[in-house]
């Protein structure tokens, strides 16, 4: 009997509270039809709901369930006001809060049907729904399209918390230290610090990759007057504390050398610098050559990047003649390591490189990563081949070499031809245009604006993206019947043969490169294009062949020999000399760079080759 009753009741109350509250649980047609009103009719009602709404938006979880009494009478006495919509969106968080789930949903179904920041508001108790149900996923995809559209600043401080447990749930901690950072932007100076407790709390949960990526994602610290500001350093700070905690309680070197490579001074000459400095000392490998050694650091960050890391990785077994060479004498042998898509992560890939036993180092398959490559050869006398230009020049260049083009030279080199030609109407793709791999808008739209291109008649399309980019481009243009020449810069050069590169093209060109055919006549003719990576891998092989010609075999792990090992490479290096594929010259200048001169290939006067 007992259990019976208690289903009875159960279904008492849910039956009651649509009959007893008076819409409660819905709307009349009638007051479905009522026009909105600026201001309460009632002038109780509005004095009710002014000091409900207040104690509510500043109760804790637990303060604001003991208000649901006082909002279900509110209910029962207005049940037509204008507030009572949102009285019924607080009722149905507070179900949430206990679990009432069902419960809530009735409260959220009936102002399901208003517009405005009463629909929105109870598009975020449903999230809160779906989190309490185990779907931060579901959750998250219910609270991004409300960014930016919350405007009352208590809902807003609701959505921002929400929004963040939601990221956390899901293990999306970059997406949360985002969150984060909106929250305590716009939090009221009296709530901030517990806040800070909160956010704090809820990144003890982040595993080690995920607190270090969420470090990285704020890039470096530079002078900052925004209103974000003080929220970002705060979150800086934080993130880096538990780093340091987690690095020295787990004795972790290879943190503990991350953290200290981006360490603000302060950190630096602190207790806890030490104790990373003695951590990273303490877990760092010997200094080691192992015979002739090329350290090479590939990067998988994102598809761009692993293109270029695989083009590389091709070109510098093709300079070594790989795999067949290993079993002469003098071969060369190639150890890599990924760096993770990260800039700490290239410096890491180095270190660990060079304790494996590489006698010259191959790295900065984009800008950012060289740069950190520059200062690790300059800082640890170890020789670093660039592939690309460092962000910030490193003049003179002591240990590093410079493979790579600058972007300034190309830039300058495709903007005299396109003046020469007369093309003043030029979109650009890739670098500092619409980027390469954008997804299109719909499933039977384009990925480029070639409408928009079409309809201001452009006179070229200019490329600095891969051949690829260029491929998707022409054929898009193509399908709208449109046709404007191309300019192409070093990295798309190869498409120039294509059969499918309009006509009136052009394209950069270095020593040999682009080239229509391979240039090491025994290549297949099935291999693909040459492409300006695996050039530049192979000219690194073939210079650092030569510097590493007459090193000793085997392994030297004394650590004045294992120096003055990496001051010959660096200086064998500075006078090797081979018949590369992108410069006509034959080495390295005296400044460590690869001397250049840039040519114009035209498609007026190159074979294609058929796709």
């Amino acid at each position: 009997m007992p259990k019976v009753l208690r289903i009875f009741s159960v279904s008492t109350l849910a039956t009651s509270l649509c009959a007893s509250l008076v819409n409660g649980c819905g709307h009349s047609s009638a007051d479905m039809d009522r026009p909105e009103a600026t201001l309460s009719a009632n002038g109780d009602a509005q004095a009710a709901f002014r000091a409900l709404r207040a104690a509510w938006f500043s109760g804790s979880s637990s303060e604001r369930r003991k208000l649901e009494p006082e909002l279900r009478l509110f209910l029962a006495r207005f049940p037509r006001d204008e507030q009572s919509d949102t009285v019924r969106v607080l009722i149905a968080f507070d179900c949430v809060s206990r679990g009432a789930l069902q419960e809530a949903r009735v409260f959220l179904a009936s102002v399901r049907e208003q517009v405005g920041s009463v629909h929105d508001l109870s598009e975020v108790g449903e999230a809160f729904a779906l989190l309490r149900e185990g779907k931060p996923d579901a959750a998250w995809s219910l609270l991004e399209p409300l960014a930016g559209k919350i405007v009352d600043p208590d809902e807003r401080l609701v959505f921002s918390e929400l929004r963040l447990r939601v990221a956390v749930d899901a293990h999306r901690y970059t997406r949360a230290v985002r969150a984060a950072e909106e929250l305590l932007a716009e939090a009221p100076a009296e709530t901030r610090s517990s806040l800070e407790d909160m956010v704090r709390e809820l990144f003890q949960r982040a595993p080690k990759t995920d607190l270090l990526e969420s470090l990285q994602s704020f890039g470096p610290i530079e002078a900052d007057d925004s209103v974000n500001a003080s929220a970002r350093d705060w979150l800086r700070q934080m993130l880096r504390e538990r780093l340091v905690a987690l690095a020295v309680r787990e004795k972790d070197a290879g943190l503990a050398r991350r953290l200290l490579d981006s360490a603000p001074a302060a950190l630096r000459t602190s207790d806890a610098g030490a104790k990373l400095a003695g951590i990273a000392g303490g877990g760092q490998s010997a200094p080691l050559i192992l015979g002739r050694s090329l350290g090479v650091v590939l990067s998988l960050g994102n598809a761009e990047l692993r293109r270029r890391s695989a083009s590389v990785a091709a070109g510098l077994a093709r300079g070594l003649g790989l795999p067949d060479a290993l079993s002469k004498p003098g071969a060369v042998h190639v150890i890599s390591q990924d760096d993770g898509g990260s800039v700490a992560g290239t410096v890491e890939a180095l270190r660990e490189l060079s304790a494996e036993g590489a006698a010259i180092l191959v790295a900065g398959i984009d800008s950012g990563s060289a740069d950190a490559a520059a200062h690790f050869s300059e800082e640890n006398d170890i020789p670093v081949l660039l592939v690309e230009v460092p962000d910030v020049a490193t003049d003179p260049l002591r240990d590093a070499f410079e493979l790579g083009e600058s972007p300034a030279d190309e830039q300058a080199a495709l903007d005299a031809e396109l003046s020469r030609r007369k093309l003043q109407r030029v979109a650009r793709v890739g670098r500092a245009g619409e980027p390469c791999d954008a997804a299109p808008a719909s499933a039977m739209g384009t990925r480029f604006s070639v409408d928009e291109w079409r309809r201001e008649r452009i006179s070229a399309l200019l490329v600095l993206g891969p051949a690829a980019c260029a491929s998707d481009a022409a054929r898009e243009l193509r399908g709208v019947g449109f046709s404007p020449g191309f300019a192409l810069g070093l990295e798309a050069a190869e498409f120039i043969y294509s059969s499918d590169a309009p006509r009136q093209s052009f394209a950069i060109g270095a020593g040999v490169f682009p080239s229509a055919t391979r240039p090491d006549r025994n290549a297949s003719s099935a291999l693909p294009p040459l492409d300006w990576y695996e050039a530049l891998g192979h000219d690194a092989a073939l210079l650092s062949k030569a510097a590493l010609d007459g090193f000793p075999d085997g392994r030297v792990d004394d650590t004045r020999a294992v120096h003055e090992l990496h001051v010959r490479a660096e200086r064998a290096l500075g006078t090797a000399h081979a018949s590369l594929w992108t410069s006509d010259a034959r080495g390295f200048s005296d400044a460590h760079l690869l001397p250049r001169t840039l040519t114009i290939v035209s498609s007026e006067s190159s074979p294609k080759r058929e796709p």
